[in-house]
């Protein structure tokens, strides 16, 4: 518990709260600067039940990977997630109300364990359903449409992810590091194909650091707040 003044807080939610607001800041942020270079780029009513999509996937993908919580907890905020998805405003694009329960039936079968998909393979999958579904969908509602430029943007966001949450996918710790090696280099990469400024090159020294500290410390019990902290500042310095 966590006292502050008269009011305790359990640490565990207060750890979801804080994952669950940067963690949709990472989902928007890419969308967001990237259109805003567009002059039909614009916020609309449409993208409120967006933001409540995106908070209770971000939930879940916390619920998921802590272990800390009840997975029964899990299964609301997935449930929230699919309410979200239906509401009028989004349903009526097919295509977006797809795009968006095809990252929450992932997260459902991340969070049933017989479906053993925390491993490599679904490490892959949820990199690509957390790096595509919300900013597809972000870009998708302020501009009318979706851009194959775009898509391309997002190469640095999706080898983020690959790339931090080995960890959380495995518990091998040797093969982690080999995997660890594969997918940094990977991030550099895609890092290399941004226009070369102080913030790519800052960016690349912040991939060889956590490289260096999923080396030597594995998971932690504070991995979660790593990747999502690293990866915020990695779209801020990229985006």
């Amino acid at each position: 518990m966590i006292r502050i003044g008269k009011i305790k807080l359990n640490r565990n939610y207060l750890g979801l709260i804080v994952f669950t607001l940067l963690q949709s800041i990472v989902s928007w942020w890419a969308a967001l600067d990237y259109g805003r270079s567009f002059e039909t780029a614009q916020f609309s009513a449409a993208q409120l039940p967006l933001i409540g999509y995106t908070l209770a996937i971000s939930a879940a993908v916390f619920i998921i990977l802590d272990h800390h919580i009840s997975p029964q907890w899990c299964l609301v905020a997935i449930g929230i997630s699919v309410a979200f998805a239906f509401t009028n405003i989004i349903a009526r694009e097919s295509e977006l109300l797809y795009l968006l329960l095809t990252g929450s039936a992932w997260l459902f079968v991340m969070a049933v364990p017989r479906f053993g998909m925390q491993n490599y393979f679904g490490l892959v999958v949820f990199s690509v359903v957390m790096s595509f579904t919300v900013p597809v969908a972000v870009f998708d509602l302020q501009n009318n449409y979706l851009s194959t430029t775009f898509l391309w943007q997002l190469t640095p966001l999706l080898a983020s992810y690959v790339f931090l949450y080995v960890p959380s996918f495995s518990h091998e710790r040797q093969i982690n590091q080999l995997v660890s090696a594969v997918t940094g280099i990977i991030l550099v990469l895609t890092i290399f194909l941004q226009p070369l400024s102080w913030q790519t090159m800052l960016a690349i020294a912040i991939a060889i650091a956590v490289w260096f500290s999923q080396q030597f410390m594995g998971r932690t019990r504070w991995h979660l707040f790593m990747n999502v902290g690293v990866q915020l500042a990695l779209m801020l310095l990229l985006y």
